[in-house]
């Protein structure tokens, strides 16, 4: 098997593998949710000595690095859907959700460091316009 053959094969698209990207990137999605607002509740409460801001914690991390797993294999198998083959679809892919995902995580940590440092009237966005 050649290199070019490798690059300019179109496979069948992974219908399948799209659609159980997307139901565990929802799971993981859930579980995130359920995460942050337990973190959040139990630092209003006052029931956490860590900060707010500290995002590194496994409840957090696990479940955005499945979001983020389950993201790469959605976008790089939708792209093979459009003539693309895997390899460029997945470089595609892990370009886009690398950087995006990044870029979420850091203003995750921004913003709950706002939220701690002046409450929730610090988040209020009516008061901009």
């Amino acid at each position: 098997m050649s290199p070019l053959h490798i690059l300019f094969e179109v496979p069948d698209p992974p219908y399948f593998l799209i659609g159980i990207a997307a139901l565990c990137g929802l799971a993981c999605g859930k579980a995130f949710e359920v995460s942050i607002k337990r973190k959040t509740h139990e630092w209003s409460q006052g029931q956490s000595s860590q900060p707010l801001s500290n995002v590194y914690e496994v409840r957090l991390f696990v479940p955005y690095l499945g979001i983020c797993f389950c993201s790469w294999v959605f976008v790089g198998s939708s792209l093979t859907t459009f003539a693309v083959t895997w390899i460029i679809g997945f470089v595609m892919s892990t370009f886009v959700v690398l950087s995006s995902g990044l870029l979420v995580w850091f203003q995750l940590k921004k913003l709950l460091k706002t939220l701690e440092e002046g409450g929730s009237e610090a988040l209020e966005i009516d008061n901009i316009f």
